[in-house]
């Protein structure tokens, strides 16, 4: 919650995201925190798919940044306009972290709660819901600035599959958005977390 708060107040956009990676770094450290399969189980694939989206944000902010010299959310009105495919990208990445269906993080944060319900910790899911509000409010103003507000100057307009560096700078965040959407919507046996928990279980590993 601290780092989402943070995060909150950051107008340097790889603050914003380095200071959101502290709070989903810390939903792993709750998640391994508390006895129990179904948790300990979310919090392994939260710090893969926490990784993944993280990445996707990163690229497209690298990109930007190469491309426009924009380091700075208050720079970002209108870029959606001029560079989609890296925006869309962001996108998937800001909404997979705040936890919205069918990204990996929906997945990962759903069997936090769960686990949590299992363990008899149920504040867990006060503790998600309240960092998932603050994810919302730092991630969807920045998507409204990007795609919906004009730009505040005039920008060149970017051909992101022209070309071999413009290609090289849209892909990578492209692939991570696509395995982003993909965690999420092949999260079913058998690679779902749930199947792997009660294979843990059945091994008596944790015995």
């Amino acid at each position: 919650v601290y780092g989402s708060v943070r995060a909150l107040f950051q107008d340097d956009f790889k603050k914003r995201l380095a200071y959101s990676t502290v709070s989903q770094l810390s939903y792993i450290a709750l998640g391994v925190s508390i006895p129990g399969v179904l948790i300990s189980t979310g919090a392994i694939v939260h710090l893969v798919h926490q990784g993944i989206m993280k990445i996707t944000m990163f690229f497209a902010a690298g990109n930007i940044a190469e491309t426009y010299g924009y380091h700075k959310i208050s720079e970002l009105n209108g870029i959606g306009r001029r560079m989609p495919l890296t925006t869309a990208a962001f996108t998937v990445g800001a909404l997979g972290m705040i936890g919205i269906p069918p990204t990996a993080g929906f997945i990962s944060k759903w069997y936090l709660g769960m686990g949590g319900l299992q363990s008899e910790a149920s504040w867990v899911i006060a503790v998600l819901a309240g960092s998932s509000l603050l994810n919302a409010l730092y991630f969807l103003p920045l998507l409204y600035r990007a795609w919906l507000l004009p730009p505040s100057k005039e920008l060149a307009p970017v051909r992101e599959l022209d070309g071999a560096w413009n290609r090289m700078l849209v892909l990578p965040a492209a692939v991570t958005a696509l395995i982003t959407l993909a965690a999420g919507a092949f999260a079913t046996f058998p690679f779902s977390p749930l199947r792997w928990a009660e294979l843990i279980a059945e091994s008596g590993y944790l015995k």
